[in-house]
C-alpha cells in the first residue's frame, strides 16, 4: 500500500503480471479500428511494446466496447518519415484516462516469423523513439 497524500488515505497498487515484459516507447503516431468504414484515424501514442502486443493511449477517442475490436497503428521515427512501423492488434482491455482519450493494451496478430524477429530486435535494442 502507498500512502495517497491526504488525511491518512491509502490506496493499493495494483500489480499486473505480463507474459513478457514490455519495453518503454513513447512512440506518437496514428491509429483506426480496423473493418469500420465510419471510423477516422485517431492521434495516439504507443507507451510501452513487447513482442506479444502493446499499451497505447488514444487521444481524443470515445469509442466504448473495444474489447475484441482490431485496431491498426502506425508510428514513425522521430528523426523524420524515412522509418515507419504499421502494426494490428486486437484490444483487450481498455480504460478512460484523464483529459479524454482511452488507455488501452493490444495484441498483436497475425505476425509473420520476420515481424516476430523485427519486434525482438527492437525489444534487445530498447528502442525508444
Amino acid at each position: 500500500m502507498v500512502p495517497s497524500g491526504g488525511e491518512g488515505g491509502y490506496f493499493i497498487m495494483e500489480l499486473r503480471r505480463r507474459r513478457v515484459p514490455r519495453q518503454a516507447a513513447g512512440w506518437f503516431g496514428k491509429c483506426v479500428l480496423e473493418d469500420d468504414s465510419e471510423a477516422s484515424w485517431s492521434e495516439c501514442r504507443v507507451v510501452d511494446v513487447s513482442i506479444i502486443g502493446a499499451g497505447l493511449e488514444v487521444f481524443g477517442f470515445v469509442e466504448h466496447n473495444l474489447v475484441g475490436k482490431r485496431m491498426v497503428v502506425e508510428v514513425q521515427a522521430p528523426t523524420g518519415a524515412s522509418v515507419s512501423i504499421r502494426f494490428v492488434g486486437e484490444i483487450t482491455n481498455a480504460g478512460v484516462i484523464p483529459g479524454g482519450g482511452v488507455r488501452l493494451g493490444m495484441e498483436f496478430v497475425g505476425l509473420s516469423e520476420s515481424e516476430r524477429s523485427i519486434l525482438d530486435m527492437l525489444e534487445q535494442m530498447q528502442v525508444g523513439w
